[in-house]
């Protein structure tokens, strides 16, 4: 079988579902995040892995310990697989942001590289440490197939390298779901992106995400089907 990286989207939480920004705040699994989490290792029942990598928060470690039951994988924890740190905003929802710093989250989603957020790690510096993880995995595991149990951010940033594409411009363009799956092929280069964001192993009641840069703030579990190609941002939770 071919090389293979599946990108695993954590389950929800409870600030996923109150639309609340998360980023590095570490909080558990929900009842849905856990079912969520159960309805991944069915998936991967079917699909052979080598190797399984998490981030060290929460709710990444809580999706893939049930994909390691059920494969009997060790968990690699990666504190680098951890989501961008957003500083004075995590807690709040979009409109606390934006009535508290001027609109600020309004720019976010039209153009996250150009707001800086009081006390955030800089997306420069976020984005070397995610293709730092991703490399390092790569170069581990050259000839495996390797789920990377992740966070919205990280996967986006390692989609946009491997598309050469522009950042903002993708985030815009760019849904991911909880427990979303999406794989690359890395032994051939350019690296080729198979699907983004698979959900049809997930349960019936799950509603359509928004764009991501609304999802790498908080996140939901959302309606999806294996898709070949990003589709557009629309207004919704995250």
């Amino acid at each position: 079988m071919p090389a293979r990286c599946f990108l695993v989207r954590h389950g929800q939480t409870d600030w996923n579902l109150e639309q609340r920004i998360q980023g590095q705040s570490d909080l558990p699994l929900n009842a849905a995040g856990l079912r969520q989490a159960e309805e991944l290792a069915g998936y991967f029942a079917s699909r052979p892995l080598t190797a399984l990598y998490a981030s060290h928060l929460q709710r990444s470690r809580q999706t893939a310990e049930a994909i390691a039951r059920e494969t009997g994988l060790e968990i690699m924890v990666d504190p680098d697989l951890a989501e961008i740190y957003l500083g004075e905003w995590e807690g709040l929802t979009a409109q606390e942001v934006d009535g508290r710093y001027q609109g600020a989250y309004r720019l976010w989603q039209s153009s996250p590289s150009q707001v800086r957020i009081p006390g955030a790690e800089p997306l420069t510096r976020f984005r070397i440490r995610a293709r730092a993880a991703f490399s390092r995995i790569v170069d581990r595991h050259p000839d495996g197939r390797v789920a990377i149990v992740t966070h919205g951010g990280v996967i986006a940033s390692l989609l946009s390298d491997s598309l050469d594409a522009d950042y903002d411009a993708l985030l815009r363009r760019l849904s991911l779901d909880n427990a979303g799956v999406s794989a690359v092929e890395h032994a051939v280069r350019p690296p080729q992106i198979l699907w983004i964001n698979e959900t049809g192993h997930l349960g019936p009641s799950r509603e359509p995400s928004a764009g991501l840069t609304h999802l790498i703030m908080a996140g939901a579990s959302g309606l999806g089907t294996e898709r070949p190609v990003a589709r557009e941002v629309r207004s919704g939770r995250r």
